[in-house]
């Protein structure tokens, strides 16, 4: 008798352990493997050369993800740097994605996206951009924290079984969603993504600033959050620094679930970056115009850098960093040189 129920149970945990492997498996597969997931593949998951190699993260939004150009930057200085950014990457969600960077990696420096510490909204993305970026991230209790705090009751389940969403995707699956490996054909690009358009149309100005010196508490938790990444990066020996990216501040793309004044959310990031004892980087539009930046055509549209913007900010940056922070600067490099021979010939294709 004790021998059957002995089987029985045996045979249920069995039963209900290959059910979890293959839910498990068809969550991994049926999630679409995006630009975004190869990039959260590669940075996380993989034992990729280059990304092993970097120095400095450069981590935050789109603006980010635009204006950072880790191949100016090693052009310019010799810096290995790597473009860390995502679209709709919230402040806590970078936290999030630097805790499960320190687990497989190191960085001199990270250079931080202060953008979106204007964003007057807790659930800011949660059906879109954080859940794009969310669900293909390793599941930990940092994650899942966030969730809890960033995501809504109703919309909760999706992010802890993706297969609310994804279940239907069976019919369409290909090798590229089993297999899921890193597409290395970008791999020059060391994560930045650009546009190759002038103010996509229409003319971009940066009007006079505006700033009337006052300082706006951050809403929700995104102060919280903000105070938490310096004290992160410090506890990995990482060096900290803060950058408000150039955008027309008075007349920005500015969606409805922004804070106004984003002088004003600028000057509080500042005020805590002195609290914490690290540099918050910020341009007048006077000296945007000395270092030889023109909205006018290095914008891509009032709130992102084109190509060539970025050329010429991440240049700048390049100087800043290797004149005001401990880094590595190197002498050559056979892969680096090789993957910026590839970047400057795209550059020379598309230049205006």
């Amino acid at each position: 008798m004790a021998k059957k129920w002995i089987s029985l149970i045996f045979g249920i945990l069995l039963f209900a352990g290959v059910c979890v492997c293959v839910t498990v498996w068809l969550t991994r597969v049926c999630i679409p493997y995006t630009a975004k997931a190869d990039k959260i593949e590669k940075t996380l998951n993989s034992d990729d050369e280059d990304i092993d190699q970097v120095d400095v993260c450069l981590i935050g939004g789109s603006h980010g993800l635009n204006a950072f150009n880790p191949s100016a930057m090693w052009d310019e200085k010799h810096i290995k740097a790597y473009n860390f950014c995502y679209a709709g990457e919230t402040i806590p969600m970078s936290r999030v994605y630097l805790e499960q960077l320190y687990k497989k990696r190191s960085f001199d420096l990270v250079v931080i996206d202060a953008y979106y510490a204007g964003i007057d909204d807790v659930y800011f993305g949660e059906k879109d951009y954080a859940f794009d970026i969310g669900n293909k991230m390793n599941p930990d209790m940092e994650l899942f924290g966030y969730v809890k705090k960033h995501v809504s009751e109703d919309v909760r389940n999706d992010y802890y079984f993706p297969l609310n969403r994804y279940h239907s995707r069976w019919r369409e699956l290909d090798g590229k969603d089993i297999l899921r490996e890193p597409d290395t054909s970008d791999d020059y690009l060391l994560g930045g993504d650009y546009h190759y358009d002038i103010n996509a149309g229409n003319e971009v100005y940066f009007g006079r600033w505006t700033d009337s010196g006052m300082s706006l508490a951050l809403k929700d938790d995104t102060e919280e959050e903000r105070k938490k990444i310096t004290p992160l990066a410090k506890s990995h020996r990482s060096q900290v620094l803060l950058v408000d990216i150039p955008r027309n501040y008075n007349d920005c793309l500015a969606p409805a679930k922004w804070m106004p004044d984003e002088f004003a959310v600028a000057n509080r990031v500042r005020e805590i970056a002195k609290e914490e004892g690290v540099t918050f980087l910020q341009y007048t539009y006077k000296e945007l115009y000395d270092m030889g930046f023109y909205p006018e055509k290095h914008m891509y549209n009032k709130g992102h850098m084109n190509i060539w913007g970025s050329e010429v900010y991440s240049r700048q940056l390049a100087r800043y960093i290797a004149d005001n922070f401990d880094v590595p600067v190197y002498k050559n490099d056979s892969l680096w040189e090789r993957y910026y021979r590839v970047y400057s010939a795209q550059l020379a294709k598309n230049n205006f």
